[in-house]
């Protein structure tokens, strides 16, 4: 598979019935004036705290800020992850000549940087027990991890054990783990394990939608529809594990950034579309997704198949809410504008038929089960 990487850095018919569920309680942005999910702004330095000011989970590279201004970012209501390079070195982090004898080769694409043999225990003592220690001691929330894919360009075993140890190395931290990228890697830990624990609590993947011309001005353009279906694939391997997802496109395509939102809207995923290779603030509104509602207390723990709008009871109005949410996106899915969208717990009630995410045989199963033509929801 083509790969590409962070900055400098890293690489139904409609329905038009009115709402039906209740009210919920919305986030509310504190000092902040929080309103988006997530932004990944890795090319941000402390001055351009005031433009990340609208994101509540935001991607920095905190080897460039102070553990005050770390707090500070914090105390104004946001979740902070940094960005650690597990696979390669930079020729302009301070270290790069103490480890530049276990270079496996140049990053193409990103001639100054040099991918790192991980199997190397100076290498992986040094990520997890001082570079990654320091990060954290910053406060940050979690660590963004670049480049596993040093799998994908030398698979052997020794480099596959490499990556895992550090990522376990990470995760005994208590910290969270988001992982860029990393199919190669990823699937492969899976298949041996059949969870992902141990490694990773979530996923960043790169260009599902969108797609970097490197040959052509690094043009921005869209994904060939096999890349595209393999990489919600991945995506849908780390979900059914129990993990986050998010997205990272880089576009300002904005019929592009309708497809990744009504994608992410369905699957629960969490998006962000740059409209720079450099991931610099401010951030791209148009491609920033709206803060997600906040689920009434104890909704979380209600599981009750087919009740899309719940209201703990399974009737019509919760199969007119999932074709409302497909039909009408905007104003009834996950983020929708609507009081009575769908929720992120009322998704996975309305998902009764197939386990393949809320479709127009969802909204037919639960009619058919409110006729008593099947017995039971979900469809055995």
């Amino acid at each position: 598979m083509k790969k590409s990487r962070i900055t400098s850095m890293i690489t139904a018919a409609a329905l038009c019935f009115a709402p039906i569920l209740n009210s919920s309680d919305c986030l509310q942005a504190d000092a902040a004036d929080i309103k988006y999910e997530y932004g990944v702004f890795l090319g941000a330095e402390p001055e351009d705290a005031a433009d990340m000011e609208s994101y509540k989970k935001i991607v920095i590279d905190a080897q460039y800020f102070s553990k005050d201004e770390i707090s500070r970012l914090k105390e104004s209501g946001h979740i902070v992850y940094s960005y650690i390079n597990l696979g390669s070195v930079e020729e302009f982090r301070p270290y790069f000549e103490t480890y530049r004898e276990y270079s496996l080769g140049v990053y193409k694409n990103w001639e100054d940087e040099r991918w790192i043999d991980v199997s190397q225990e100076k290498w992986q003592d040094f990520v997890v027990n001082k570079l990654a220690k320091d990060i954290l001691a910053t406060g940050v929330d979690g660590l963004f991890v670049d480049n596993c894919d040093v799998y994908y360009n030398f698979k052997e075993d020794k480099i596959y054990k490499g990556v895992t140890e550090i990522l376990k190395g990470f995760k005994n931290y208590g910290t969270y783990v988001i992982i860029n990228g990393g199919d190669t890697y990823v699937k492969e830990y899976a298949k041996r394990n059949n969870n992902l624990d141990a490694v990773m609590d979530a996923v960043n993947q790169e260009s599902v939608f969108s797609a970097v011309d490197w040959d052509h001005g690094k043009k921005f353009t869209e994904n060939e529809p096999d890349e595209r279906d393999y990489f919600q694939k991945y995506c849908k391997l780390v979900s059914d594990n129990g993990k986050d997802v998010y997205l990272l496109e880089y576009t300002k395509n904005s019929a592009l950034i309708e497809s990744i939102k009504e994608y992410c809207s369905e699957k629960g995923y969490t998006y962000y579309a740059s409209a720079t290779l450099d991931l610099v603030t401010p951030g791209q509104e148009a491609g920033s997704q709206i803060l997600k509602e906040k689920a009434p207390e104890g909704s979380d723990k209600q599981t009750l198949p087919g009740d899309a709008n719940m209201d703990n009871k399974v009737d019509l109005s919760d199969a007119i809410l999932i074709m409302q949410s497909l039909a009408n996106p905007d104003k009834y899915g996950l983020n929708g504008s609507e009081n009575g969208h769908i929720t992120e717990q009322g998704r996975i009630n309305a998902d009764v038929e197939g386990s393949d995410g809320i479709t127009g045989n969802d909204a037919l199963a639960i009619q058919m089960y409110l006729l008593d033509i099947i017995p039971t929801l979900p469809v055995k």
